[in-house]
């Protein structure tokens, strides 16, 4: 069915595309999504939708300095035409506005891209949310949405995200597992399997074997079903996440990194690859793919914002297994 006021024409042609939403207003989304949109090969662009309000398109370009020609519902610059989806809704955040226009086009074949946004845009429906994913959870009654991060030494999964860190204990259990198979699925099919799995301890030395902390004492028994479902990978730990990053981790294979908790495996993630990556969710009936670093309003308009995490994360979806056309050039070629 076509969503009300979309043209049936346009919702026909939006198929094997990738919706951007616009991010929090006043932020350095836009500015770095030009700037990545300036490098992309014209048969990239053909494939994007833009579900961003025009005023502030145009607001970014004359920022940018960048010549462009609004046609109907097509931007153009001098590298390719690109689609353009105002955003549909009008009672919430420019945030939420953009997001919801494109969840009611987008298909299992299409992937969503987030530009970056803060806490305070996601009140939907009486409920603060605590950001995209809890959003997600929320919107798609799906428990086992992962917060991941791909990079290109190894990639980073979030037992737990964006809860108080005195809630993680409890929040470990058996079926918070869901979401590290939900994870290793969509590696497979997306971008081929992983080959080693490690899971940092949650308390310090890993626990030393219960004598600083019993948590990890579980997490074999939480890891037997998955071991058992993907007899190719190797799975490891739980280790201490000290010793293991002294050297500069870097694996030869293909690597997940499982972290308990936000602020243990992310900001050394960061800090190793901070814009060389990009966050993935998996779970949910597409892709979404989005930047590793926050608004950076602070910043907004003096044209300092870096698009190195636009590009990868769009890179990731076209060199993807299930990417467009399946034979996409690199947006980096």
């Amino acid at each position: 069915m076509v969503p009300a006021g979309v043209p049936k024409t346009l919702y026909q042609v939006l198929l094997e595309m990738i919706y951007i939403t616009q991010g929090k207003r006043g932020s350095i989304g836009i500015e770095a999504l030009f700037k990545a949109i300036l490098v992309l090969p014209k048969s990239c662009l053909e494939d994007l939708i833009l579900v961003i309000k025009i005023e502030d398109i145009i607001h970014e370009l004359q920022l940018l300095h960048i010549p462009y020609n609004i046609a109907g519902d097509a931007l153009e610059i001098h590298n390719g035409r690109i689609t353009l989806l105002p955003p549909k809704f009008f009672e919430h955040s420019e945030t939420l506005n953009s997001l919801l226009t494109a969840l009611s086009l987008i298909q299992e074949c299409d992937f969503l891209f987030t530009l970056p946004s803060s806490k305070d845009q996601f009140h939907f429906r009486n409920t603060h949310h605590r950001g995209y994913t809890d959003f997600f959870r929320s919107y798609f009654h799906i428990n086992d949405v992962s917060m991941t991060f791909k990079g290109q030494d190894f990639d980073l999964l979030l037992l737990t995200d964006h809860i108080p860190l005195r809630e993680v204990p409890n929040a470990i259990k058996a079926d918070l597992f869901g979401k590290v198979e939900v994870c290793l699925r969509g590696c497979l099919k997306y971008f081929n399997s992983y080959e080693d799995v490690i899971i940092l301890g949650l308390n310090p030395h890993a626990g030393e074997n219960g004598r600083i902390g019993i948590e990890e004492l579980s997490f074999s028994a939480f890891l037997k079903p998955l071991v058992q479902k993907f007899p190719q990978i190797s799975f490891v730990g739980p280790l201490a996440a000290d010793s293991l990053f002294l050297s500069g981790f870097k694996s030869k294979k293909k690597t997940l990194l499982i972290s308990p908790y936000h602020d243990q495996g992310l900001p050394i993630f960061k800090s190793l690859r901070m814009f060389h990556s990009a966050q993935i969710t998996f779970g949910l009936p597409f892709l979404r793919l989005s930047v590793v670093h926050g608004t950076a309003e602070d910043i907004y308009g003096k044209n300092l914002a870096d698009p190195t995490s636009i590009l990868y994360g769009l890179e990731t979806i076209f060199t993807s297994n299930y990417g467009l056309h399946f034979n996409r050039t690199s947006a980096r070629a």
